[in-house]
């Protein structure tokens, strides 16, 4: 009797990440150093367990809406990596008193491909994905240093960003972080605040920092308001809780 030697589970991680960077069962093999048929059972069962992940088709949403989307994501937003199960989730913790925003995320994230999930904890909302093209396409617009997101967020590169898409990321960021009695932005994040002055400077829209436990960036709503009906967009938080005849509520 041959006695052949388990794989450990760095290796069936490896064998995982191999199968779906698109490897050939001779190519892990050779790489792993374990024979096809033993190197087959688990590309196999990864492949048996596993449904087909969609498609994520940004290229659906208008500069405005990807801009909202990451906004949102800067603000609520938080991604995962389970290597016991080899999965990507990509998560947004929203407030249950704020359902229409729950049901915009749940659009956008629809009309660009992705299946969504919803659960409720306590007073939280959460809208999920499992999805690595997700986990990986908010790592393409945002930074921050080490684990911990939300002291060093920022938007990456603001000036080679449309400016609808800019303005859609302000409007993203004051329906996940914003109050609308004021109209502001609060965050713990000293380049993303710095990020939101320099975004409102292009728009337009006079902005007040400052900082006490968080920093709070405080926009003049007149010129906010004259920028949504210019780019014929708004905040969801604004046009719902507030509400008016005169203001826009974000197409799709």
């Amino acid at each position: 009797m041959i006695w052949m030697r388990r794989f450990s589970k760095d290796e069936i991680r490896a064998i995982n990440e191999l199968a779906e960077n698109g490897a050939s069962l001779s190519e892990i093999s050779s790489q792993m150093g374990r024979c096809k048929s033993a190197v087959q059972y688990h590309v196999a069962k990864l492949r048996g367990k596993r449904p087909k992940e969609k498609v994520l088709s940004v290229e659906r949403l208008t500069d405005k809406e990807l801009g909202w989307l990451v906004g949102c994501y800067a603000g609520d937003g938080s991604r995962y990596f389970r290597p016991n199960t080899y999965s990507y989730e990509v998560k947004f913790a929203l407030s249950d008193r704020e359902y229409p925003i729950v049901e915009f995320t749940e659009a956008i994230l629809s009309k660009c491909g992705m299946k969504t999930r919803r659960s409720v904890e306590g007073k939280r909302v959460y809208v999920r994905c499992q999805s690595r093209q997700l986990y990986e396409f908010v790592g393409k617009y945002l930074l921050w240093d080490g684990r911990i997101k939300s002291t060093s967020v920022r938007l990456a590169h603001v000036s080679s960003h449309t400016i609808e898409f800019l303005f859609g990321f302000l409007c993203g960021l004051v329906d996940a972080d914003g109050g609308t009695k004021r109209l502001y932005i609060s965050t713990s994040s000293k380049r993303l605040a710095n990020n939101l002055v320099e975004i409102c400077s292009m728009l337009k829209i006079p902005t007040k920092k400052y900082e006490y436990d968080v920093f709070h960036v405080y926009l003049n709503k007149r010129n906010y308001l004259k920028t949504c009906k210019k780019y014929g967009f708004s905040s969801i938080k604004h046009r719902v809780i507030v509400g008016g005849p005169g203001e826009v509520f974000p197409p799709l």
